[in-house]
């Protein structure tokens, strides 16, 4: 029968004559070495016990004839499904959970409802997280032996077309956590011998459920089972790493749309191949580069591949990207054979691409990547898996519209205090690199860094050619007793200091978009004002794999002076200030300021009459507020209780009264 009581396949006959028939046909099996066993017996499911009229008769036959053959009864273990809860009722020694997205009583919601379809649903659409969660939520103990049970997808339409049952969403890392909860819920309840967990199913194609490997997740759901049974998490693989040695021959090649590119402008060139010639995979590897290169400024490079090549990198946009990031990704590709490893890119305003907690991405993520290593040789049936090397990291950049001469200059200040990361400064650094249309002048003040750590950001800045004539700045501070807070000094010292007619604020551990201030500049020069805003979206991301999560648009309001003076929405880095047209000596501040000592700035700056409020209408985005998940910020709330704890701190109230005094002060 296919499932449903009426149509039958092949009428099935409950006998004693089929209780010996039956046996005795797996009898030979039983006598196998490799036949699993519990305490020594053969083990037998029975899918349907509720169907046979009387099921003591068979398991008294089936005992009867294995001790013939000189065996131990079977263990007979009863599928609870179809109206049976107990092995009991039918003499059976265990039971196994029959999981099935239409049985969870209505514990996992339908959904259909709610999705976007091209073929009509008669059926059921179930979510697999409410189905996973569904189930693994019953840890109560039973008093029989209990099997647990999984799917690691279901989809029977190609059974049952429009009546199909389904369960959507599910995915490789999500079936690990369900299955990890069964590895629990059976140590606890089970003795050693009896361990055993049901996977519904290696092959059943037409229900769509199978662990069998596939073109799409491949050898993924295997590997999940394989990580919940050796307690390694889903997401350990994220950075794999491996020491390069033995130098490893890996061949670099420059498409012709990428050396078109570089070709349209010299200035960029030059800075790429700086960075390109800086980096650390020339001390590890035999590198080749296409043999018609004949520009790269390194000393002792191959052109042509004298040799096979283990790995191919191709070049597909314009980037830069720290000296390690090709080291990094062919670190990871070592690690995984026969994958795509693709860097973690920062492009504008494109999505972030998503990625697994072990690193896979979708392959055409891969082919929009603007840096691609890949095997030399392609595996049998094309590459499978694709990668990304999170802490790869990597800023498009685009050639000029602009003759050189004359771009205009901005000076961009960022504050970085000795606590602060390093590897965030040069994100930062970075993208003001990869600024298009104009000149970007980089301003650090830096508060109470070791010698170390001046050294180290001395080399950070070297890691990038900055244009001619338009050196970085390096401003030290340092507080009375090293473990002060200088920011507001800083950011407003900093802003006298601005030799260029443009300025703008840039945090470390923030990002702005290579069309940033090209978009800002021409926004003040249409309107001759001293101020021009963008909008800057709130980004997740995590620090210790170096990944962008996900963007929001929770700074999306405010659009005139009065809005901007009952709340502050101008992020520090989603402005350009002409400081020609602005009176620098009236602004004060105060040292002791640490919270919203920018809006204390900005109040003094913006007027009613000196800022281009219209164009924040049009919403255009131009940076990330990054709001790293594995450590605070000073005002960048991440949950209720966080923003609840600083707007009851002292020091915050006090600052707030400044605000407050500032605002009557321009209000009278």
């Amino acid at each position: 029968w296919d499932g449903n009581e009426s149509e039958i396949l092949l009428a099935q006959k409950y006998s004693p004559d089929d209780a010996v028939a039956f046996i005795r046909y797996l009898i030979p099996f039983f006598l196998d070495s490799r036949y699993i066993r519990i305490e020594g017996s053969p083990v037998l499911f029975v899918y349907r016990p509720s169907s046979i009229p009387n099921a003591r008769i068979y398991i008294d036959i089936w005992a009867n004839e294995c001790e013939a053959a000189g065996l131990p009864a079977p263990y007979v273990v009863a599928v609870l499904t179809r109206g049976a809860t107990h092995p009991g009722e039918f003499g059976m020694d265990a039971g196994v959970e029959r999981v099935l997205p239409d049985w969870t009583g209505g514990g996992a919601p339908e959904i259909k409802e709610a999705l976007s379809t091209y073929w009509p649903i008669n059926g059921s659409v179930l979510s697999y997280d409410d189905v996973a969660n569904y189930y693994s939520s019953q840890t109560e103990t039973k008093d029989f032996p209990y099997f647990r049970s999984i799917v690691p997808m279901w989809d029977n339409t190609a059974r049952y077309g429009s009546e199909a049952y389904v369960v959507h969403g599910s995915s490789p890392e999500r079936f690990q956590e369900w299955f990890e909860s069964l590895v629990n819920y059976t140590k606890q309840s089970l003795p050693a011998d009896q361990r055993f967990i049901l996977v519904n199913a290696w092959n059943e194609w037409a229900e769509g459920s199978h662990l069998e490997p596939d073109n799409r997740y491949g050898y993924s759901y295997l590997n999940s089972v394989g990580r919940a049974l050796s307690r390694i998490p889903y997401a350990e693989q994220l950075i794999p790493r491996r020491t390069i040695v033995g130098g490893e021959r890996i061949h670099i090649t420059f498409p012709k749309h990428f050396r078109k590119l570089l070709a349209s402008d010299d200035e960029l060139a030059r800075r790429f191949y700086h960075g390109f010639a800086r980096s650390t995979i020339f001390e590890h590897c035999q590198v080749t580069v296409d043999a018609d290169i004949d520009f790269l400024p390194i000393p002792g490079i191959q052109r042509g591949a004298s040799a096979e090549p283990a790995l191919l990198l191709e070049f597909r946009r314009v980037v830069f990207f720290s000296p390690q990031t090709i080291e990094q990704m062919a670190q990871m590709a070592i690690c995984n054979p026969e994958s795509v490893v693709i860097a973690n890119a920062y492009d504008g305003d494109c999505p972030f691409v998503p990625v697994t907690r072990n690193g896979s991405v979708e392959s055409f993520d891969a082919y929009a990547s603007p840096i691609v290593l890949y095997p030399a040789k392609m595996p049998a049936g094309g590459f499978k898996n694709f990668r990304m090397c999170t802490d790869a990291r990597c800023f498009v950049a685009y050639p000029n519209s602009v003759l050189v001469k004359a771009l205009p200059a901005v000076t961009t200040i960022i504050r970085f205090h000795k606590s602060g990361n390093l590897s965030l400064l040069r994100n930062s650094l970075s993208c003001i690199a990869a600024m298009r249309n104009c000149i970007c002048v980089p301003l650090i003040a830096a508060q109470d860094l070791s010698p170390d750590q001046v050294c180290a950001l001395t080399e950070l800045l070297e890691d990038f050619a900055w244009h001619s004539g338009y050196p970085p700045q390096v401003h030290h501070y340092h507080s009375r007793n090293g473990h002060g807070d200088l920011r507001s000094k800083m950011l407003n010292d900093s802003l006298r200091k601005v030799e260029t007619r443009y300025a703008a604020f840039l945090d470390y551990d923030d990002l702005v978009m290579s069309h940033a201030y090209d978009w800002l500049i021409n926004r003040l020069h249409k309107t001759g004002k001293a101020v021009a805003f963008g909008r800057v979206y709130s980004a997740k991301y995590d620090g210790a794999t170096g990944q962008y999560l996900e963007r929001s648009r929770v700074y999306e309001y405010g659009y005139s002076y009065e809005e901007f003076l009952r709340v502050n929405h101008a992020p520090l880095h989603s402005f350009l200030l002409d400081v020609t047209k602005l009176d620098l000596s009236r602004v004060i501040y105060h040292e002791d300021q640490r919270f919203m000592e920018d809006y204390f700035l900005t109040l003094q700056l913006f007027t009613e009459d000196n800022c281009d409020w219209e164009g924040l209408r049009f919403n255009k985005y131009i940076g990330d507020y990054i709001h790293s998940i594995d450590r605070s910020h000073t005002l960048a709330f991440v949950n209720d209780a966080d923003r609840d704890a600083i707007l009851k701190n002292p020091e915050y109230v006090l600052c707030e009264s400044k605000i407050t005094n500032m605002r009557m002060h321009l209000c009278r």
